[in-house]
């Protein structure tokens, strides 16, 4: 509240500047006039940052999918469960969605190591059984 020729009659000063006022334009440089005030053409503060990506829960989906396609790997089944989880969280919860991401990496990389160790405990029983077993 302003009195008679924009003094408060208190003295009191708005320590923002006056109400309503526009703020100095600001010249950058090569002459170019930036329309918000806000110098060098960057924008106003606070503009949020691009969405999370869910890339790497793709690829774990894309892995553990071809796991079990073409190795019958049973065991990357929960790597699929996980990546899909983590690809419906990327927006809404980023940092689950990295733990899910990497843990279905993680099942993405040691399905094939377990497939392989029952492969060859699998063959070892087989040889084992089949050279001890007398006619």
């Amino acid at each position: 509240m302003s009195g008679y020729g924009g003094q408060s009659p208190s003295g009191w000063q708005d320590p923002y500047g006056s109400y309503g006022q526009q703020p100095p334009q600001q010249q950058a440089p090569g002459g170019w006039q930036d329309p918000y005030g806000y110098g060098y053409g960057y924008g106003p503060p606070g503009v949020p940052p691009g969405g999370a990506s869910s890339g790497s829960a793709t690829g774990a989906l894309v892995v553990s999918i071809i796991e079990v396609v073409l190795c019958g790997g049973i065991f990357a089944v929960p790597g699929i469960v996980l990546a899909a989880m983590a690809m419906g969280r990327s927006k809404t919860d980023p940092e689950s969605a990295r733990k899910l991401t990497l843990w279905a990496w993680i099942c993405a990389c040691v399905a094939p190591v377990i497939g392989i160790a029952l492969a060859i405990l699998y063959f070892v029983y087989v040889l084992r059984t089949s050279s001890t077993t007398t006619y």
